[in-house]
């Protein structure tokens, strides 16, 4: 694995791929977690299924926090809430802080990404474990641990 030291200490390295599928799998289990709560309290329960249909502003909700858990958290912050439990970030190319533009090129090649595991297959094919959305958006995902 690719390892460098970072200018406060740290020591980053490409993130694994096995870390980067938990992260993900964190950030849809919050995502899920909060819908049945909202559908819970503001949607009609799904007959067929397990689940709850939301309209109106409940599902303007949901879909304003999966814009938050993904893109804007990234955006911002560099790392959605499972990144930040696994201690993972996403970075440019040149390991700085990525900005909302390429967070969002991130999220909407996401889906092109998780059609048939595209995305896992792709990132199994390069040393930096990189997927669709990260080669557009010129990111990379590392993890970061303190050094001592």
């Amino acid at each position: 694995m690719e390892e460098f030291k970072s200018e406060n200490g740290e020591i980053v390295g490409i993130a694994k791929k096995r870390n980067r599928v938990l992260a993900f799998l964190i950030d849809f289990f919050i995502f899920w977690l909060v819908g049945m709560v909202i559908g819970i309290f503001f949607g009609t329960p799904d007959k067929e299924e397990l689940g709850f249909n939301l309209n109106g502003l409940p599902a303007l909700g949901m879909f304003l926090f999966g814009f938050f858990l993904w893109p804007i958290s990234e955006g911002v912050f560099g790392k959605t809430i499972g990144k930040r439990f696994l201690n993972l970030e996403v970075v440019s190319n040149n390991y700085e802080s990525i900005g909302i533009g390429q967070a969002f090129v991130r999220f909407f090649l996401g889906f092109i990404d998780y059609i048939f595991l595209i995305g896992l297959i792709i990132a199994s094919t390069n040393k930096q474990n990189k997927r669709i959305g990260d080669m557009v958006a010129n990111t990379v995902v590392v993890k970061r641990s303190k050094n001592g």
